[in-house]
């Protein structure tokens, strides 16, 4: 199971890359992307993120109105910090560089290193289970 949900966020991480190179381009698919990592972590277990359902303007000070939402008692989940680790994660993942022949000469590229992704990847699930264990 563990290989799996690797493989999803690996998955999840090479559209995230191309999506980028697109959006550079001036083309943007955020709209059409899968969210892969949220089927991860239903997966798991962790349960789902019910943050819209409630009126956070209370925090503020402000009255509860009923129409914002209800008030954040114990059935509220946010999965932001589940959200922040994994982004944390991937930003941390260097590219390479190797030297590519062309019919012009000799031009550096830069390339994901598949076996460096998923074991970082692989570390990350880890930690999404040691977490699932604490809640």
């Amino acid at each position: 199971m563990k290989e799996s949900l690797v493989n999803l966020l690996f998955e999840q991480f090479k559209q995230e890359c191309l999506f980028e190179e697109l959006e550079q381009k001036g083309i943007d698919l955020t709209r059409v992307s899968v969210q892969i990592y949220d089927i991860v972590l239903d997966l798991i277990g962790f349960p789902k993120d019910n943050t819209r359902e409630y009126d956070f303007n209370v925090l503020n000070g402000a009255e509860h109105n009923p129409k914002f939402g209800k008030l954040p008692d114990d059935d509220l989940c946010c999965r932001d910090w589940l959200y922040d680790k994994y982004y944390d994660t991937i930003q941390t993942i260097e590219k390479k560089q190797k030297i590519q022949v062309t019919d012009k000469g000799l031009k550096m590229v830069e390339y994901n290193d598949e076996e460096l992704i998923k074991s970082k990847l692989n570390d990350f699930v880890d930690w999404l289970y040691l977490e699932y264990s604490n809640i």
